[in-house]
């Protein structure tokens, strides 16, 4: 039987999507690291001694991003070798070539505190995503999160980040995700927020107060349509937060001396 299109497309995914926009140098993981820190920083651990793990880290620059900020324990792990391969010549932390369900599933319990999954939610089936997510609470310590960036549904504009790439799934909305974490055993409390401008210049400004301006005629769009403003999450992807809840009931956390 031939191949799916899909696993031809994953296999081949710095040939066939990543080349497009990435550079091998310094410069665009600076560039790259700047805009992530932008929307990432209120996120980030407070301790930079915490255990991280980037899911489909591609080119590795979340790593970067967080070893840049001071994080000591860091970890990538990605499927096609060939952006691991880009990665360590930029990244000192540790880089993984392989499955993220299969890494995930070789991770102890409770033995991390931090885990982003940028862009890869919205790749999985919802069977596969299910187990992603129950694994990421697994191997979660107490009270800590995993920040995903996925395509929004709710956005005018959803229809197109979700068939952005042709190994696209779906798209999420603030409702599945509250589903996603009863679910998975995350905590009831999740944070959303919006992957709006952010203003750090004349431009950016100038975006970022348009943005609000259209943000608020989509939101009275939605009142008239439907009689509520639907969490207020409007841009074409948003940022989620899934808390790890203190302890749950049935399973041990391991003996640190």
């Amino acid at each position: 039987m031939a191949e799916s299109l899909h696993n031809q497309i994953v296999e081949s995914y710095y040939q066939t999507t990543v080349a497009d926009s990435y550079s091998a140098s310094r410069q665009h993981y600076e560039v790259a690291s700047d805009g992530l820190l932008r929307w990432l920083k209120p996120w980030l651990p407070a301790n930079q001694s915490a255990d991280c793990l980037d899911l489909a880290t591609g080119c590795g620059e979340v790593v970067y991003l967080l070893e840049r900020e001071g994080y000591e324990n860091t970890t990538g792990v990605d499927l096609c070798s060939q952006e691991i391969d880009q990665a360590r010549e930029f990244v000192k932390g540790n880089l993984r070539q392989g499955d993220i369900l299969g890494h995930l599933r070789q991770t102890a319990t409770s033995s991390l505190d931090f885990i982003t999954a940028l862009n890869i939610l919205e790749h999985l089936s919802k069977d596969d995503l299910f187990a992603v997510l129950t694994e990421a609470r697994r191997v979660l310590r107490p009270h800590g999160t995993l920040v995903a960036l996925v395509p929004n549904a709710m956005s005018p504009f959803g229809s197109a980040t979700r068939y952005w790439d042709m190994t696209h799934q779906w798209a999420f909305t603030p409702g599945n995700f509250r589903q996603l974490a009863r679910l998975t055993g995350f905590d009831e409390r999740i944070d959303f927020r919006e992957c709006s401008p952010v203003p750090y210049g004349l431009r950016s400004g100038i975006r970022w107060i348009t943005w609000q301006v259209l943000r608020r005629l989509i939101a009275a769009w939605l009142l008239v349509e439907v009689g509520t403003s639907r969490d207020r999450i409007y841009t074409m992807n948003m940022l989620v937060r899934l808390h790890r809840p203190g302890f749950v009931k049935g399973e041990s956390v391991p003996h640190t001396e």
